[in-house]
C-alpha cells in the first residue's frame, strides 16, 4: 500500500546526520525527516524511493489548517501490508493518533507559524492512502 503525507513542518531530507558548526539548519531539517520516518516505522517497515518534496500552496487545499501560502512539504512512502494503518473507517487513523504531538523542530523553512512545536493532524499534518 501506498501513502502520502502532507504537512507544513520542514521536513527536508540533508543527509545531514552530524552536529557540525555552521550546518545547524541542515541538522535540523534531517532530525524533522528523521522523526518522520521513525514515527511511521513504529508500526510498519516502511519503503521510499524519493526524499520529501516542497511546494507553494494553500494548506486547507492538502487538508490542513491555512488559507493563506506557505511552503508545504509532500512525502510518500510503501509498507508491504494492506491497511496497516486503518481505524475502523479511517484508512489513515492509526498515523494521525501515532503523529499526534509528536514534536519536531521550527524556525527552518516553512511559513506557517504556530505557537506550538508538534505535529498536530488536520492543523499542520495531514495523511492519504493512494490506491
Amino acid at each position: 500500500m501506498y501513502y502520502r503525507l502532507y504537512t507544513l513542518a520542514d521536513i527536508t531530507a540533508t543527509g545531514q546526520y552530524r552536529n557540525e558548526e555552521g550546518k545547524e539548519q541542515a541538522r535540523n531539517q534531517q532530525q524533522n525527516f528523521d522523526t518522520v520516518l521513525n514515527t511511521i516505522s513504529m508500526r510498519a517497515n516502511l519503503f521510499y524511493d524519493t526524499d520529501p518534496i516542497t511546494l507553494i500552496g494553500i494548506p486547507n487545499r492538502y487538508g490542513m489548517k491555512g488559507k493563506e501560502l506557505n511552503n508545504i512539504w509532500i512525502f510518500e512512502w510503501s509498507v508491504e501490508s494492506r491497511f496497516r494503518f486503518k481505524v475502523e473507517d479511517d484508512d489513515v487513523g492509526l498515523l494521525k493518533q501515532d503523529f499526534s504531538l509528536v514534536p519536531y523542530t521550527t524556525e527552518l523553512t516553512e511559513t506557517a507559524k504556530f505557537s506550538s512545536k508538534f505535529f498536530m493532524p488536520s492543523i499542520n499534518i495531514h495523511f492519504e492512502m493512494l490506491r
